[in-house]
């Protein structure tokens, strides 16, 4: 019984073929694709929306970091990924969302 790791391709260079599509012949191709844009679902009217502490971008976050320089430079890219979500940062622990 073959296992999953057999191939039966034994060289990567051995999947294209001559009948193979061109790259270019690959881009004139996607010149005919039309894009359609997606419906919406569109909520019930009834429903409302619970604003609470719990909805992303409504909180205030406290960081704190220990170590290295490199620890440092990873906290302050995921501090800007935070504040770009809309999350406040605060200096002080106590202030920081529960």
């Amino acid at each position: 019984m073959a296992s999953t790791c057999d191939s039966l391709i034994d060289d990567i260079e051995d999947m294209v073929s001559s009948s193979d599509p061109t790259p270019h012949e690959r881009q004139a191709a996607r010149k005919s694709i039309i894009p359609r844009s997606r419906k919406r679902k569109e909520l019930p009217i009834d429903e409302e929306l619970q604003a609470d502490s719990l909805i992303p971008g409504t909180q205030k976050i406290w960081m704190k970091t220990w170590g290295c320089s490199h620890n440092s430079s990873d906290g302050e890219y995921m501090a800007g990924q935070l504040a770009a979500s809309g999350y406040k940062m605060t200096g002080a622990c106590l202030k920081a969302s529960v």
